[in-house]
């Protein structure tokens, strides 16, 4: 594919957009947007947009459609530098997305009460904020909207696959300014041009960082809208065209799970991207509540969502659950081990008191069926004792206890089962491993040990390198996947075998998940999909995701799924709880 001599017919300063190429065409000459302007005659007028106005048609089209508008007092400002906060509100009202009322900011400096909040809110997965030298996330809502800006967020938008059909070689030759355009966006610049997205000026020049105008926005918003191969109209108006969807991950069949719990994750295409979102922290470790624009992480052991998907999250340095309220963007300490876990409890005729100051808390689990949240953790008072409290905001009681005359605190899961029972498992380094079931408000019982061959042997387990498991029960079935020895083992209860439905000798797996009825992996920042039967497949590959904030991920330490199927994931490295947009 050969670059084209620049013939343009506009003057340097007009952005020049075209959008009826494709990707098989020949590369956008200057000068050819002048003529796919609109035919119909202009509905709309402005005092200050004469007919003979180059943008004219393009400026009414854009009115009629209640994409852009003018001013109370009939002008239009044609001249006007567009800022990131307008360009986010065209955009949206351009494409279809949905701007609804927040009540947090992804952005800490964006106010929730700001008018464009909910645009830039909207739009955040197309036109990326910056990450500052301090650590935070801004948008910059009052500086001007750049062209390279501009261009990324259409090429978003328009759903192209940037890392199959970028070349930037294109590019490097058409424009003499190729190094000005910021590494982040080069592949978009190439994309966009190469499907005759945008071209650029007379002079051979690209000018990324050079801002736009009120007309030259209308322009680009009809065309990027009016051609090209995707499924977005513009205002509201009737185009439609279809695209061809992306095969599914296969996805094998599953046993029944427990109705009460949230649905499927959406399935990923093999060919998608997929934003990446930080929703807590990445400023820096530290203990630090209060809005997500200041709150900072110092660690996460344990991580749980609630109905809502508020995310619970423990931190057993500081022997505290803190939580992200969705409500609010707030980060406040759910619950301190205080006085509040004092108690007693009766066994065999005689009452065991247990102290707060003796309580170490483990690990967090979350029951839909009656929206609870519990902790397990142990107590070294005489008797050791494994204990699970129900926490509510306003309260704190014991739910169930175990003896545990084994001393041993190296708790490996911790789930409710289908049948509203709490299943736990402990041991593999000084002791044996054990697996203990318990209903609500009952003292647990041994359900499975390796010492008698009924369960299975768990990994070692150290305080440095905690090698996660985790639990699925189907049936008269116990399945245990170990991260540590890289194991899938069923434990056929009644009668008792056990037996290795899978190994894996090549994989590290960093954590793990068990979510209806499959086990979800991380390795580094990709995420396999593994079910009863053994089979393993890429549930979202790494190399697929984009960061909206700058910040990759290297390793995902814990795994969740909020209640749209989106990835819940810690972010160890950066100190932060993100989201994959699925």
């Amino acid at each position: 594919m050969s670059v084209k001599k620049i013939t343009s017919l506009l003057v340097a300063v007009i952005l020049v957009f075209s959008l009826f190429g494709t990707a098989s065409a020949a590369l956008p000459g200057y000068g050819e947007e002048l003529q796919n302007a609109p035919s119909n005659t202009p509905t709309v007028t402005f005092a200050d947009v004469p007919n003979t106005h180059w943008a004219n048609k393009y400026i009414s089209e854009m009115a009629s459609r209640k994409v852009l508008e003018g001013y109370p007092d009939g002008k239009f400002r044609p001249e006007n530098q567009v800022s990131r906060a307008e360009f986010a509100t065209i955009i949206v009202k351009a494409s279809g997305l949905q701007a609804k009322k927040v009540n947090y900011s992804s952005f800490s400096d964006v106010k929730p009460t700001d008018w464009y909040s909910p645009y830039i809110e909207a739009v955040k997965d197309y036109m990326t904020g910056y990450r500052t030298a301090d650590g935070s996330y801004i948008f910059n809502p009052t500086a001007p909207a750049l062209r390279e800006d501009i261009t990324v967020a259409l090429v978003k938008l328009k759903g192209y696959d940037v890392a199959r059909l970028a070349n930037r070689s294109i590019i490097e030759a058409m424009f003499k300014d190729y190094a000005g355009i910021s590494e982040a966006a080069k592949d978009y610049v190439a994309v966009a041009v190469e499907n005759g997205l945008v071209s650029g000026y007379q002079d051979e020049s690209f000018r990324p960082q050079a801002s736009i105008t009120r007309a030259e926005a209308a322009t680009l918003l009809w065309r990027a809208y009016q051609y090209g191969n995707d499924n977005k109209g513009v205002g509201g108006g009737n185009q439609t065209t279809t695209t061809t969807p992306t095969p599914p991950v296969t996805q094998p069949t599953t046993p029944a799970t427990n109705p009460s719990t949230p649905s499927q994750p959406q399935q990923p295409s093999q060919a998608a991207k997929f934003s990446v979102d930080t929703l807590v922290g990445g400023m820096g470790q530290g203990d630090v509540d209060g809005p997500v624009s200041i709150a900072k992480i110092n660690a996460v052991d344990s991580m749980v969502l609630d109905k809502e998907d508020n995310i619970f999250f423990l931190d057993q340095s500081k022997n505290k659950i803190r939580k992200f309220n969705k409500s609010n963007g707030r980060v406040e300490t759910f619950k301190s081990v205080d006085s509040q876990f004092d108690g007693s409890f009766s066994k065999d005729g005689k009452v065991v008191y247990y102290d707060h100051n003796d309580f170490r808390a483990k690990k967090l689990t979350y029951s839909y069926a009656n929206n609870r949240l519990y902790l397990l953790g142990f107590s070294f008072s005489n008797p050791w004792t494994d204990q699970i409290f129900e926490l509510t905001s306003s309260a704190v009681s014991l739910s169930t206890y175990g003896l545990n005359n084994r001393q041993d605190y190296n708790y490996r899961f911790f789930r409710i089962d289908n049948n509203n029972n709490f299943i736990y498992g402990r041991g593999g380094n000084w002791t044996d491993s054990f697996i203990y079931s318990a209903a609500i408000g009952s003292e647990s019982q041994l359900l499975a040990s390796e010492k008698d061959a009924t369960g299975v042997t768990f990994s070692r387990y150290d305080n440095v390198n905690d090698r996660p498991l985790d639990v699925i029960t189907a049936d008269n079935n116990l399945y245990v996947l170990d991260t540590g020895n890289r194991t899938l083992t069923k434990i056929q209860l009644f009668p008792r075998k056990v037996e290795t439905v899978v190994s894996f000798d090549n994989l590290t797996f960093n954590s793990v998940t068990a979510y209806n009825g499959m086990f979800y992996v991380s390795s580094g920042s990709t995420i396999y999909e593994l079910n009863l039967n053994g089979k393993l497949s890429t549930f979202i590959a790494g190399k697929d995701l984009t960061y909206n904030d700058g910040n990759p991920i290297n390793k995902i330490s814990q795994l969740s799924f909020d209640s749209n199927g989106n990835v819940i994931v810690y972010d160890d490295d950066n100190k932060a709880i993100r989201r994959i947009n699925l």
